[in-house]
């Protein structure tokens, strides 16, 4: 793989870690955590991430022969769930990610960050509905914090440094997961055969 495309999954993968150390410190403080085993939010078809996101991952698929067969199944479900979740044969709302370690933004942060509105003044943290029902009065008291100045993971930040990452537009554009997959992995191989930077 060429140093440039080296270079650019390693930053996207410490922006990622990033978001993690934060959510993980934010989790702390607040006491919410995911349901053992939730794969709920893994449910959603075309869960929309940055190309970018996915480098760590198309280089991790590469360097371990996984890319074409993974490349396939997300062309056989481009709108889809994303491919890496494998659920529970007794309850689909449980289960695991395949690649957890190198997952994106969105894996990382919802439920433990925030986005900001036109109705407020504040953000709201984007609660997923397991934690509202499971632990509804620390959701209340997490939101409480944040509206009276606590510290909190934004969406929109991560969003913003990721985008700077990328070298070129194509790379920040959001896609659904399976799709954003299936360009990391284009991109990656292209850059390898070619040896070239792409903002050149």
């Amino acid at each position: 793989m060429s140093s440039f495309a080296n270079d650019c999954a390693e930053k996207a993968l410490n922006l990622l870690l990033e978001a993690q150390s934060e959510t993980n410190v934010f989790a702390k403080q607040t006491g919410i955590k995911c349901r053992e085993g939730c794969g709920q939010c893994c449910l959603k078809p075309a869960l929309e991430v940055q190309v970018v996101e996915m480098l760590p991952l198309a280089r991790e698929l590469i360097k371990n022969g996984e890319a074409s067969s993974s490349y396939d199944l997300a062309a056989a479900s481009p709108d889809g769930v994303c491919v890496f979740y494998a659920p529970e044969s007794q309850d689909h709302t449980k289960g695991r990610c395949r690649h957890y370690a190198l997952r994106p933004g969105i894996c990382r942060l919802f439920g433990f960050a925030a986005v900001s509105t036109k109705e407020s003044e504040h953000p709201a943290l984007a609660s997923c509905s397991w934690h509202k029902q499971l632990m509804p009065e620390a959701v209340k008291a997490a939101q409480r914090d944040i509206n009276a100045g606590g510290n909190v993971p934004l969406f929109a930040d991560y969003r913003m440094r990721m985008f700077a990452i990328a070298p070129t537009p194509s790379y920040s554009e959001t896609l659904p997961i399976n799709r954003a997959l299936m360009q990391a992995i284009e991109k990656l191989e292209l850059l390898s055969l070619q040896d070239i930077d792409p903002a050149d």
